[in-house]
């Protein structure tokens, strides 16, 4: 589990690093269809973040076992569905971005055109994509909390916490200073459910790993959100 979230982090610090750099400045032909920048996000990167909590599954799952009961099918008909509407999303948010941050002004855009393109880009597509985060993560949690990891019990915390202060940075920066809220309702959220999980397991954290890592991810990342934005 340990090297799953040193992946997430670097993940998260790949996909923001790409935000800043020259690809952003590359639009793609015929008719500059997507800017580099939007191709890779949708092609690599965030396939890249799904692939992982794929991965987060199978272990809280040992090895997908817990899935053969009834309710088990019910996490995994959970955690595909978020996994749609995650993916969905951020191909709505990239697409409409892409157009609104080339053809229109963002501090000032007028028409339905550029309307709707700023409405898709920040709040259509971004309300699908922290859905389906939302449903991926709760249906992880639900699994998790059934199927406690006791090869777990003595591992060390250490990475676990910095792996989740490096996470946290990540929802700090789409909650915290987003131009919409959308990013700040799901890490309030988000915390409000990984910290419920919490509570019913903290005598025995340390076999349940992805709800500690969790806990601690959203507690960090949704209290400093919400700081921010009380100050802005």
């Amino acid at each position: 589990m340990n090297l799953l979230f040193t992946l997430t982090s670097l993940s998260v610090v790949l996909v923001a690093v790409e935000r800043f750099s020259f690809t952003t400045e590359v639009l793609l032909q015929p008719y500059g269809f997507l800017r580099l920048h939007e191709l890779l996000q949708v092609t690599v990167l965030i396939l890249v973040t799904v692939i992982i909590p794929a991965l987060i599954f199978r272990e809280v799952s040992r090895d997908f076992s817990a899935l053969r009961s009834r309710e088990g099918k019910w996490l995994f008909l959970l955690f595909t569905t978020g996994v749609y509407f995650y993916a969905t999303g951020n191909g709505l948010h990239e697409v409409a971005s892409a157009a609104f941050n080339e053809y229109c002004d963002p501090d000032a855009f007028t028409g339905d055109l550029c309307g709707g393109l700023f409405f898709n880009d920040f709040y259509t597509g971004n309300t699908m994509f922290f859905a389906g985060a939302l449903l991926m993560n709760t249906s992880l949690l639900i699994t998790e909390s059934r199927n406690p990891d006791e090869s777990s019990a003595g591992s060390s915390q250490a990475a676990l916490v910095v792996n989740a202060a490096v996470y946290a940075v990540t929802v700090l920066a789409y909650a915290g200073f987003d131009r919409a809220p959308v990013g700040l309702v799901y890490s309030v959220g988000m915390s409000l459910i990984a910290g419920a999980f919490f509570l019913k397991v903290r005598r025995h954290y340390r076999k349940f790993p992805f709800i500690t890592y969790s806990a601690l991810v959203y507690a960090l990342g949704g209290s400093a959100s919400l700081v921010v934005r009380m100050c802005a």
